[in-house]
């Protein structure tokens, strides 16, 4: 029995001796004391003094510790930045792909981030291999859609240079674009869940200073991710004209894809995509005929913010405005991006001003105003409500056009808060000046310049009597 207990432990030991070796190579002392070297030196960003170190490593005992594949990528691209010898820079630039691959070996758990980080360094290093470096991030989001703001950025960028080389179709970069605003969406919608939940606890003064630290990185990385979807947009908006989207979705593929959600859901959005003009006004492609059977489709399928959303868009253009407005708050209600919202409440306020609601209007518009700090265009919008009260507010003429000045204040402000709407505000402010009250009949009826006067009705604003505005 006793001479059994010795067999089991010498076995035991001499697999344990295996596995060791395996892990630490030939030389497990010289992978210890290289590892220790090279991981003391890049911890402190010494990456270049750490190259020879980690090459040992790497080269004979990788799976040694996962700071190998970890500080791996660092420490070789600082070797071909400092590098000026056209060959050995291609020597690591291979090794850098190396790197990564071995790391989805060793660890295969992380093969979607590796291949983020890998299709971002192909991009750079490899110029001319867009297919492999496209194939590589498109692998990536098969893989999850958790990725930096920075990836989905050259994910476009990559499917633009395929256009440009006349691989990609424009069909191509329709799909690479819509994926990618899907990308962003998902992430989008993760940040501002975290930011919800931290903001709560910060205005109810439980926050930790952990959480504060927290809530800082989701800001900076949610403004990432709109900085991409704006970039992407400036790429797109040349090429994505309704004559061509239009060849993209229409009768034909609209019966191929009706109970496809997915092609629904990318259809409505370009449809629906504003973008501004030379004029600072919004326009979309809704006016395409298979934009209304879409949004039916959709809605049907799944009533999601977006559907309620298209449902809402096409309510409008019927001239079924009360409908509209329920549309766009049911949108507005399952919405998690704050900027959507906005964008739904500002809807909602033209809405109520289509069917004369001013009143219900102007709280709509302050509620987007709320949503998103910094934007225009809600308070351009509560300009024309007030213009539009002309003759409504007051028993003289001085009172009835006093409006004027509270219109040009919310304009004054719109574009103080938002250049992008400044040639509106102006054009609207050189508009409204020639409806001011009369400077004569005001002084008549005893109001004087510089005069503070209240207005009544559901406008409720003090405006200065200043006709050298």
């Amino acid at each position: 029995m006793r001479k059994l207990v010795w067999i089991l432990i010498a076995v035991i030991g001499v697999g344990t001796t295996t596995r060791a070796q395996s892990k630490w190579g030939e030389d497990s002392v010289k992978c210890h004391e290289n590892l220790y070297i090279y991981y003391e030196l890049a911890k402190n960003k010494n990456y270049t003094d750490a190259f020879d170190s980690w090459k040992y490593v790497f080269n004979n005992c990788p799976a040694s510790s996962k700071n190998n594949v970890i500080f791996g990528p660092y420490i070789v691209e600082a070797k071909v930045k400092a590098t000026t010898d056209a060959a050995k820079k291609e020597e690591y630039k291979k090794l850098l792909m190396q790197v990564y691959d071995k790391r989805v070996e060793l660890y295969p758990e992380d093969e979607a981030y590796v291949l983020e980080r890998k299709g971002l360094d192909m991009l750079q290093h490899y110029p001319d291999s867009t297919q492999k470096t496209y194939n590589t991030f498109k692998r990536a989001l098969e893989l999850s859609n958790e990725h930096s703001a920075a990836f989905y950025n050259a994910y476009f960028i990559a499917a633009a240079r395929l256009f440009n080389d006349d691989v990609f179709e424009i069909k191509d970069v329709f799909q690479a674009y819509n994926v990618v605003q899907e990308g962003l969406e998902y992430n989008n919608n993760v940040l501002n869940r975290q930011i919800k939940q931290l903001k709560d606890k910060e205005e109810s003064g439980t926050i930790t200073d952990k959480e504060k630290t927290e809530l800082e990185k989701a800001e900076r990385e949610l403004e990432r991710f709109d900085d991409v979807a704006s970039n992407n947009e400036k790429v797109l908006g040349p090429i994505a004209t309704c004559e061509k989207l239009s060849l993209i979705y229409n009768k034909e593929a609209f019966e191929a894809n009706k109970t496809d959600a997915v092609w629904l859901r990318r259809a409505s959005k370009m449809l629906a995509k504003e973008r501004k003009n030379d004029e600072g006004e919004y326009e979309d492609c809704t006016d395409n005929p298979i934009f209304f059977s879409v949004a039916d489709a959709l809605y049907q399928l799944e009533p999601s913010a977006s559907a309620a959303r298209s449902m809402a868009i096409m309510q409008y253009k019927n001239g079924n405005y009360s409908k509209a407005a329920d549309y766009f708050k049911e949108a507005a209600n399952q919405e998690v991006d704050p900027k959507k919202s906005s964008a739904d409440y500002l809807r909602i306020a033209a809405s109520y001003q289509k069917t004369g609601r001013l009143s219900d209007a102007k709280n709509a518009a302050l509620k987007a105003a709320s949503l998103r700090k910094g934007w225009g265009d809600p308070y351009i919008l509560i300009a024309g409500l007030y213009a539009q009260a002309d003759g409504s507010c007051g028993s003289n003429v001085f009172e009835k056009k006093a409006v004027y000045w509270a219109a040009i204040d919310k304009l004054q402000y719109a574009r103080s808060i938002d250049p992008e709407v400044s040639g509106k505000a102006n054009r609207l402010i050189g508009v409204y000046k020639q409806q001011l009250p009369d400077k004569s009949i005001s002084f008549q009826l005893n109001h004087t310049e510089g005069e503070k006067y209240t207005i009544g009705c559901w406008i409720g604003e003090t405006v200065t009597a200043d006709w050298g505005i």
